[in-house]
């Protein structure tokens, strides 16, 4: 996967993934955690993105998905657990194949075996209430682009 750690904070290449279900985006935490995500995951070296984006859907959901486009592209620079941290992520649109996943407002567990995972689909516009990060995606998910978008975040400054 690529992901540095050094003295002076950490960097990671991740993907990730938006699915929208009538009016709904799903979210994930991990287990402790006391905010929500998008699900995705770290680029692995010689994966291109959208690629690791549908593999991280298949290992933390069991679910099988397609690349419908890219969204965004974000540069975001955060504190999390003591660390600075230097993201770049790729933002997929994604659709599920065949889908089994339950539908509605009750959290469940995700299928990765060493990852606690909690999924839970989130009503797009009540996203102003939800402790979710990056930020922008409050906003930004209710209005999605038609072509992509770059992002910065710099929430060091």
């Amino acid at each position: 996967m690529i992901h540095f750690k050094s003295a002076e904070g950490v960097f990671n290449f991740r993907s990730v993934a938006v699915i929208i279900h009538q009016g709904y985006v799903l979210l994930h935490q991990q287990r402790g955690d006391d905010f929500w995500a998008l699900p995705g995951g770290r680029v692995e070296w010689f994966e291109d993105s959208a690629t690791t984006v549908v593999r991280e859907i298949q290992e933390e959901l069991g679910q099988t998905a397609t690349v419908v486009r890219p969204l965004w592209h974000a540069e975001n620079f955060f504190g999390f657990d003591g660390k600075r941290f230097h993201e770049l992520s790729t933002y997929y649109l994604m659709a599920l194949v065949d889908s089994n996943l339950p539908f509605g407002e009750a959290a469940f567990s995700g299928v990765e075996a060493d990852v606690d995972l909690i999924f839970k689909w989130f009503p797009i516009d009540e996203l102003a209430a939800e402790p979710l990060y990056p930020e922008f995606l409050r906003e930004k998910l209710s209005s999605l682009p038609e072509g992509v978008e770059f992002i910065r975040v710099n929430e060091l400054d």
